[in-house]
């Protein structure tokens, strides 16, 4: 199927209140999102998806999808309740190219959560060395890289977000496109929340602090079949919650 851009207007108002009644409050409305989006959409919700609450034309959530059928299914039913229904409004579709060319040039814009996951022999180490968050199971690209440069000998101050984040990107595109430059356009560390998987009688979310950052460049694709797959997963991880859609214009244009 042909991947679809969803535009999707949202009412901060509505979003905040649907998040504190289901204690779902965090900086970025993220997971808030994420549990109306579902409650709204079911399976035809958006995954990765961007919001976007300071936009110029009001806010609105981008998203990408395949399936636009199921998105109409969904939309023709009623909402869950009064809280969803006050916050989306009418919802766009724009279907992104059949087929992308090798070779074409883009400039981009993402939202990642730049982060690298470690194993439990690596959880160890960082643990006697009484390192930071030595219980996570990924920590910010750029801790790691700090941490890689003074376990070398190196002087941690050389070590820059910036570049520490473009590796990290480019890391994550390969075989799919080629970044051609890559730089941060915003960076924060940003508190949102994610599900503890535990039983019914237990907390069902957590707060989790961490690396947000916006990147923004060229790029040119190198595979076509294999852009496609990437636009249609995210770049990275906790592409469910507002992280790792690929934003795309022709080079040159800054939107």
């Amino acid at each position: 199927m042909t991947l679809h851009l969803l535009r999707v207007g949202v009412d901060r108002r509505a979003l905040h209140h649907f998040a504190i009644a289901r204690r779902l409050d965090d900086d970025d409305a993220g997971y808030a999102l994420h549990a109306a989006l579902l409650a709204r959409f079911g399976a035809a919700a958006p995954r990765p998806f961007r919001f976007l609450p300071d936009h110029p034309r009001g806010p609105h959530l981008l998203g990408y999808l395949a399936d636009t059928e199921a998105l109409a299914d969904a939309a023709a039913l009623p909402p869950a309740d009064a809280l969803i229904a006050a916050i989306f409004a009418d919802h766009q579709l724009q279907p992104m190219p059949a087929a992308w060319r090798a070779g074409a040039r883009y400039a981009f814009e993402v939202r990642v959560r730049p982060v690298v996951r470690f194993g439990s022999q690596a959880r160890a180490a960082r643990a006697d060395r009484g390192a930071w968050q030595p219980r996570a199971g990924e920590i910010d690209a750029y801790v790691a890289a700090c941490e890689r440069a003074a376990a070398a000998g190196d002087d941690t101050a050389a070590v820059a977000h910036e570049p520490v984040y473009a590796d990290w990107l480019a890391a994550r595109l390969a075989g799919a496109a080629v970044i051609e430059h890559a730089g941060l356009r915003d960076f924060r560390r940003s508190r949102t929340r994610r599900n503890t998987h535990a039983r019914a009688d237990g907390p069902r979310t957590r707060a989790v602090e961490g690396p947000d950052a916006v990147m923004a460049g060229t790029l040119a694709i190198a595979d076509p079949a294999a852009f496609a797959d990437l636009l249609a997963r995210g770049v990275g991880r906790h592409a469910a919650f507002g992280f790792g859609m690929l934003l795309l214009a022709p080079p040159g244009r800054a939107d």
